[in-house]
């Protein structure tokens, strides 16, 4: 394996990296950091909490049934109890391994929130949980975190909270478009007298009947209870509300979801790259600390003759190298774009020397065929030549 620059420590992109990274190398509990780094990235850890929640829910909606909530009452109060120990532990262990990150989640967040006003009811004397009785329902809300374990769910469900701003405008618009059209319904047919009162009478009632037609609950019956009145221009009016209020307002909904789960991928994947390259970096920093290390102590020790020469030197290193370890060299020949390249090119010259072979192979076969009709033709000569020697 080649040694040349690779010896050399890799810099970080950023000041801020490099100051996270010695921050971290720094802590005098080192080991037992990384131990519980590296546990709270398995897929072990990870698949424990995503059971706890499985089971957690499973039991909630067993807990449903009156008759096995009484029978299994200290069950469930134990599990609970299980449960909430469970998610302590998931976020000490959180903290512990990056206190100032975790709060930059807002998946943590929620899990915080979540657990804090679970522990608040559980502890709460019986006479506060009657009047406090609503939180009770932040126990259901803990199924929601299985979308921290789920990045297309992350990524749909940060769109979809990045599009309630853009929502919220399309919805406004609906509300101002219904306006107009609940004044002219209520002109147009809230007369009371031979009028739809019903639908039609008041502006609260129009509202409510232009939201049936948004959702086309029902339309028919309505458009036949005022054609039976006598309006027809009713007609026109509530094909056109239903097409442009429906149809295009729908679509526009959608579109605008679209919009924003395509923009939220991307950054997402950008992101996902990023933590990539920046666990690779450290891999190979750490790598190249490791082999600067070794190259060190070589050269110690061949200050006290220890070797022959440079060369033993090397070998010996080299023994101490893994397969695993990158090798960083600035030679063309060691891109993958080039490998890429070169193989490429001897595939092209593998095909280049079959169709080769198969031109020289067909030019042989000419050329044979050309020999035999030249002797075929000369043979034939020669024997014309023959029979008009003869009779003379």
């Amino acid at each position: 394996m080649p040694l040349g620059k690779q010896i050399h420590p890799l810099k970080y992109g950023s000041h801020h990296e490099q100051t996270i990274f010695d921050f971290r190398r720094k802590r005098r509990d080192g080991v037992f950091y990384n131990y519980v780094k590296r546990l709270t990235k398995s897929w072990i850890f990870k698949g424990i909490i995503f059971t706890t929640i499985l089971a957690n829910s499973l039991f909630m909606a067993l807990e449903t049934d009156y008759q096995m909530a009484n029978k299994f009452f200290i069950f469930f109060n134990v599990s609970e109890q299980l449960f909430l120990a469970i998610y302590t532990v998931e976020f000490l262990t959180k903290i512990y391994v990056d206190p100032i990150k975790y709060w930059k989640i807002g998946f943590n967040v929620f899990d915080f929130i979540v657990l804090s006003l679970s522990f608040i009811y559980r502890f709460l004397p019986l006479k506060f949980k009657r009047s406090l009785y609503w939180l009770h329902i932040v126990r259901p809300l803990r199924t929601l975190r299985t979308i921290s374990f789920i990045r297309g769910l992350q990524v749909l469900s940060t769109a979809l909270v990045s599009t309630l701003k853009s929502v919220f405008f399309v919805l406004f618009l609906l509300f101002l478009l219904m306006t107009v059209f609940a004044l002219i319904g209520y002109y147009f047919y809230g007369n009371t007298d031979h009028g739809d009162y019903k639908n039609w009478g008041n502006l609260r009632s129009a509202f409510f009947t232009l939201f049936s037609l948004v959702t086309l609950d029902g339309w028919t019956d309505l458009q036949a209870e005022t054609g039976r009145l006598g309006f027809m221009s009713s007609r026109i009016f509530i094909i056109g509300f239903i097409l442009v209020a429906c149809y295009l307002f729908f679509n526009l909904f959608i579109g605008v979801i679209i919009i924003n789960i395509r923009e939220t991928t991307k950054e997402f994947n950008k992101g996902v790259q990023t933590e990539r390259e920046t666990i690779l970096l450290q891999k190979k920093q750490a790598i190249l600390q490791r082999q600067q290390s070794h190259i060190t102590d070589l050269m110690e020790k061949q200050k006290t003759s220890q070797f022959e020469s440079f060369s033993e030197m090397v070998e010996k290193f080299k023994q101490t190298l893994r397969h695993d370890d990158y090798v960083l060299l600035d030679d063309l020949c060691s891109s993958l774009s080039f490998i890429d390249i070169y193989f490429t090119s001897l595939d092209e010259q593998d095909n280049t020397l079959y169709k080769l072979q198969q031109l020289y192979f067909e030019t042989s076969y000419v050329l044979g065929n050309l020999l035999e009709v030249d002797r075929h033709q000369e043979r034939s000569e020669k024997k014309d030549g023959d029979g008009t020697s003869n009779p003379t």
